[in-house]
């Protein structure tokens, strides 16, 4: 080695390294992605903005034809309805079912704290599973019942799926209920339909193919069932109506 070699101090150029970093999403990113992922319309927020009352409004207007009856909640979300047939209305039996595992959680979390209170939610149990495609239903939903309801769930089983599987639930359901019993409907209207679409751009190419407008009444009439009651919800951000429809007991016309 040369001496200018050995007396020269070489100093090697600084590794900088740059951190890569991922641009903060916007606000209006996030909101898309949390619509992405409650596509279904499990929001376990759902209830943080729905009306707090106890029990809710809706049941009270559906009392005359909840009252002590065996009920199916299909798409309960938390289990808040569910479990205030029961407390509130004198069900006979009622059964939750979600598609969301963390929403039925959330209800069988619910019910632990009902009993805890003392409430009586003995004969109130949840499912999970996809009811839209799962048929016979499973578990403690399966059997006949004397109420169904689908509240505030139509618009996105029908916007996740097709026109073909909306008629086929509503045909199942028809079997399902005893008859004389009832199927309440709470349907959304064409332009909310148009607005969850815009949140969640993934339910666009199944919303472009839907021809089936709500609320289904020609539908459901030319599936047997007879609508017997119905009336406008006004509650503030869920603007909607609610509807009955009922399985004419044998003989009647």
């Amino acid at each position: 080695m040369s001496g200018t070699d050995q007396n020269e101090a070489v100093t090697a150029p600084a590794t900088v390294e740059v951190e890569a970093k991922t641009p903060a999403l916007t606000s209006n990113q996030l909101n898309k992605l949390r619509h992405e992922a409650h596509r279904h319309g499990n929001y376990t927020s759902y209830y943080t903005f729905r009306s707090q009352i106890v029990p809710d409004p809706r049941l009270t207007q559906l009392q005359s034809f909840v009252q002590g009856r065996r009920t199916l909640d299909l798409g309960c979300n938390s289990g808040k309805l569910t479990l205030e047939l029961a407390t509130h209305f004198a069900a006979s039996q009622v059964v939750g079912v979600d598609l969301d595992a963390g929403l039925i959680a959330a209800a069988h979390e619910a019910k632990r704290v009902a009993l805890s209170e003392g409430q009586k939610v003995k004969n109130v149990t949840f499912e999970e599973f996809d009811f839209a495609n799962t048929w016979p239903l499973q578990g403690t939903a399966a059997g006949r019942w004397d109420v169904v309801m689908l509240l505030s769930v139509v618009k996105w089983l029908h916007l996740n799926n097709s026109d073909a599987v909306l008629v086929e639930l509503f045909k199942r359901l028809f079997e399902i209920v005893a008859p004389g019993g009832y199927l309440v409907l709470e349907p959304q209207d064409w332009s909310n339909y148009k607005r969850a679409v815009t949140k969640c751009p993934s339910l666009k190419e199944n919303f472009k193919k839907l021809e089936l407008r709500p609320p289904f009444t020609e539908t459901l009439l030319n599936g047997g069932w007879e609508e017997v009651d119905g009336w406008e919800r006004d509650e503030f951000g869920f603007e909607r109506s609610v509807r009955i429809w009922k399985r004419p007991a044998n003989g009647e016309q």
